[in-house]
């Protein structure tokens, strides 16, 4: 294996044991999320939307990185084979190798996002349940 490409898997490899640790607390404290306190969870909401309001850049320029790799890539497929592929022209071999990297790296950071975006509306989802046992309750209850 390249060093640029273990480099590339320890990186993914870091990324990805937050995003697991992020899930796994969620999901383990998902009956107690519901019972703690509505300013614990707008807390823990707030740092949600500054972690993905903080990452807004990296992942403009994912998007960015995938679109244009697809449509290189898709420009590739309609010429047909690539002649320096049969060739062997290391420097565009290299090249498409980088290119392949950083669309690994590229999409990975949309996963991450993704992760970080699906905590986030399960934060939502938990204080809007909160909000409307509260307004049953108030209902049911005599005043």
């Amino acid at each position: 294996m390249s060093e640029r490409i273990s480099r590339l898997c320890d990186e993914l490899r870091i990324k990805l044991h937050g995003m697991d640790r992020r899930l796994e607390v969620l999901k383990s404290n998902g009956a107690a999320t519901f019972d703690q306190s509505q300013e614990v969870l707008e807390s823990q909401l707030d740092r949600v939307e500054q972690r993905i309001y903080d990452n807004r850049a990296t992942v403009e320029a994912a998007n960015v990185r995938v679109k244009t790799w697809l449509a290189e890539k898709k420009i590739g497929s309609v010429v047909g084979k690539d002649l320096w592929t049969e060739r062997h022209q290391a420097h565009l071999l290299e090249a498409r190798a980088d290119d392949a990297e950083e669309y690994a790296v590229a999409v990975f950071e949309l996963a991450a996002a993704a992760a970080d975006e699906a905590v986030l509306a399960v934060l939502q989802a938990i204080l809007a349940r909160k909000d409307a046992d509260v307004a049953v309750l108030c209902e049911t209850e005599p005043l």
